[in-house]
């Protein structure tokens, strides 16, 4: 779905009440981790009306490891040594994954990412909603 159509999606699902926020996940070092494209995100996230941000680096386990770095050999070469450096295990260290969670905390305080729906849909208290029958 092309980013527009999401965005209306999202605005949709906030009009109708719903608390929708924005994922901006994974984040790839050195490609998506810019923050002026993490502003560019996160601003449109609140111009869609997004009631949270939230965001999460790249992890390369087996299988996707294998396949990103085949596209990275070929379409981003120089950022090889790079991957290979940052992903000797699945998970990135903290020194990689934190200053990118920074900058988008830091985000959404300067864009004012908040809850807010003018009629927040509220779901019903248990006892009135009905049991699943399995």
């Amino acid at each position: 779905m092309p980013p527009r159509q999401r965005l209306r999606v999202l605005r949709t699902l906030i009009d109708a009440g719903i608390d929708a926020g924005v994922g901006i996940a994974p984040v790839l070092p050195g490609l998506s981790d810019r923050p002026e494209l993490l502003a560019d995100v996160v601003r449109a996230a609140r111009d869609a009306g997004a009631t949270d941000v939230w965001c999460n680096v790249l992890d390369l386990q087996p299988g996707t490891r294998e396949h990103v770095m085949e596209h990275l050999a070929r379409d981003w070469p120089e950022l090889v040594p790079s991957y290979l450096a940052l992903y000797r295990r699945p998970y990135p260290d903290r020194a990689t994954t934190e200053p990118v969670k920074s900058t988008v905390a830091a985000l959404k305080t300067r864009f004012a990412i908040a809850d807010r729906r003018a009629r927040p849909l509220v779901p019903r208290p248990a006892a009135e909603q009905l049991a699943l029958a399995i």
